[in-house]
């Protein structure tokens, strides 16, 4: 789930200080940019035409080698429409898009920025909403869940996972730092036996900071994702430890019943015992 991040800088003439908290409604990504639809609530009371509003929108890169990209607009386009859109963007790429306005309206002039961290499509038109391409159960014993995690970026990121949601006093996150695309093995031990531990939840923090068109920090940026629907349970120590011991033999019946589902070794063998014998 994208989270928002909120700035919201006011300044007070006349009357009361308006307190803003959201300007986009939903954002639709494409190949090399983005759509941003904004919210009725929003436009009616902070872009109509009489408090002079101007609308600014930053795509910052998450990659460091790649510069960010503005662009102005005033109202009169803006309200029919009720959507702004930004291009010439990488496709499959990572950015901090703000929506950031100013209104000079004579009784109470307003400031403030809306901020989502968001990917491009790729070239096959496939969307992203976390950096996490896969999420897998390796192991679930009845002390021990191991998972495996695989993230898919090109910019520095830090990467907690954590038990949520169980019945129980939940073990310590697992944190890791990283540059690049990687697998990571996420284990957590010490578990009581035969426990519900809630669902595995992943909180995404690019190392990242820029600025806004109107010099605005845009950092503390993350997004939070859960994972197996709050159904995950350590097994019962008795049942855990027959698997574990009835494997070996498991393997060996299983052997065996192969053999003994294809007699024709076993014929063959008799009856060059016999043939040898009547010589």
């Amino acid at each position: 789930m994208n989270l928002t991040q909120i700035s919201t800088s006011l300044r007070e003439r006349h009357c009361s200080i308006i307190n803003i908290y959201r300007a986009i409604n939903f954002v639709d990504a494409t190949k090399h940019g983005f759509r941003i639809v904004l919210l009725d609530a929003f436009l009616d009371s902070y872009l109509a035409p009489i408090q002079i509003p101007t609308l600014f929108i930053t795509a910052v890169p998450l990659k460091s080698d790649e510069k960010a990209i503005t662009k102005v607009f005033y109202p009169d386009n803006i309200r029919e429409d009720k959507q702004v859109s930004i291009s010439d963007l990488r496709e499959r790429s990572w950015y901090f898009i703000c929506v950031e306005w100013e209104n000079f309206n004579r009784h109470n002039e307003s400031t403030g920025t809306d901020c989502r961290t968001l990917r491009t499509l790729d070239r096959f038109g496939k969307s992203a909403d976390s950096s996490v391409s896969d999420v897998e159960i390796n192991d679930i014993s009845s002390t021990t869940m191991h998972f495996r995690i695989r993230s898919l970026v090109d910019f520095p990121m830090r990467l907690t996972a954590s038990l949520q949601g169980g019945a129980v006093a939940l073990p310590s996150s697992q944190t890791f730092v990283f540059r690049e695309s990687t697998d990571l093995d996420v284990l957590f031990a010490f578990l009581k036996q035969d426990t519900e531990y809630g669902k595995l939840c992943v909180l995404e923090e690019p190392l990242i900071t820029g600025y806004t068109t109107m010099g605005r920090l845009i950092a503390d940026m993350y997004i939070e994702k859960c994972y197996f629907g709050s159904k995950l349970r350590t097994k019962d120590y008795e049942l855990s430890t027959f698997d574990m011991e009835a494997s070996p033999y498991k393997r060996a019946a299983s052997a065996s019943s192969l053999n003994a589902k294809n007699p024709s070794f076993f014929i063959m063998f008799l009856w060059a015992i016999l043939k040898f014998i009547s010589r």
